[in-house]
């Protein structure tokens, strides 16, 4: 998927890969990968579904 991360391109399969402890991410449990995604605050993007186009924001 072809994403803006941080306001960079990027692409990616899972949001996952953008986001420190990504080989524990995927279980929605903590609050390790919390962004802002299309606008929205506080999503866990582990378990965000991916679509061509999200921006995803860590840095305020």
């Amino acid at each position: 998927m072809k994403v803006t991360f941080n306001g960079l391109p990027r692409e990616v399969a899972h949001v996952a890969e953008l986001l420190p402890g990504r080989y524990f991410c995927g279980i929605g449990v903590c609050f390790g990968c919390v962004a802002e995604i299309n606008g929205t605050p506080e999503v866990r993007a582990c378990r965000h579904q991916l679509r061509d186009g999200d921006v995803i924001r860590t840095k305020p």
